[in-house]
């Protein structure tokens, strides 16, 4: 794999870590950012997202083993890619359901989209 696959990939596993560590770092603002309604930022949705936070560490953290680990790689990028399509499911719920988040899951779909689109492409390269 060449070194811009490296800086791309390494890139992606450092907005995953990023994105991970934002509910424990900024959770008000990541939120509001988002389009939540500031009556959401309660202390279980806090936590609820510092679940699926530490998760995306994790995530991240397993792209930087598959780069020392090159058979693994795209079992960890499809793997990474499959996360983001569980999200968009997950996030269609509020969206089918017109719970009154449509923004905030809109742009949840949005970073999910893109995310697993990108994983995709670095899994077919790596393949």
């Amino acid at each position: 794999m060449s070194s811009l696959f490296h800086v791309v990939v390494s890139a992606m596993g450092l907005g995953r870590i990023a994105l991970g560590l934002a509910p424990f770092v900024a959770a008000g603002p990541s939120s509001r950012l988002l389009g939540f309604p500031a009556s959401h930022d309660t202390a279980t949705a806090r936590l609820m997202g510092r679940f699926f936070g530490v998760r995306d560490v994790g995530l991240g953290v397993l792209v930087f083993y598959a780069l020392r680990h090159p058979e693994a790689a795209p079992f960890i990028f499809l793997f990474n890619a499959f996360m983001d399509l569980g999200d968009l499911l997950a996030i269609a719920i509020p969206l089918v359901k017109r719970q009154g988040i449509d923004r905030a899951a809109a742009g949840s779909a949005l970073f999910a989209l893109t995310g697993g689109l990108g994983w995709l492409v670095v899994w077919l390269i790596a393949r």
